[in-house]
């Protein structure tokens, strides 16, 4: 029999396979930075939907988490409009939101 804590670490490890597999949908097209209002005020392609996208993969793939890669995740403001724009239909703002829940429950910043 599974305890609670199995079954919240489960879920936890679905909900980070949808965002690799998100993150793996991304054509890197751009279509998604013109709206980004964090990109327009920071200028850096980091704090963009693609940078967030990128450090997102380096996280779940290579467990690579680099400083700049939490502030750029930590600084998006979930306000979708990057979605808007996805030809993939990505939902970065839900998926830097997982990725966000994750890292503080599991206490990695």
């Amino acid at each position: 029999m599974e305890d609670a804590q199995s079954k919240d670490e489960e879920i936890v490890n679905e909900k980070i396979k949808v965002v690799l597999d998100d993150a793996l949908s991304c054509a890197f097209c751009g279509n998604c930075e013109w709206v980004c209002p964090t990109l327009k005020i920071k200028k850096n392609r980091i704090y963009g939907p693609r940078g967030r996208i990128t450090a997102i993969l380096n996280f779940v793939r290579e467990n690579v988490l680099t400083d700049g890669a939490v502030d750029a995740i930590f600084t998006c403001l979930q306000c979708g409009a990057c979605v808007t724009q996805c030809p993939a239909n990505i939902r970065i703002d839900e998926d830097v939101r997982t990725v966000k829940s994750y890292l503080i429950n599991k206490n990695m910043l």
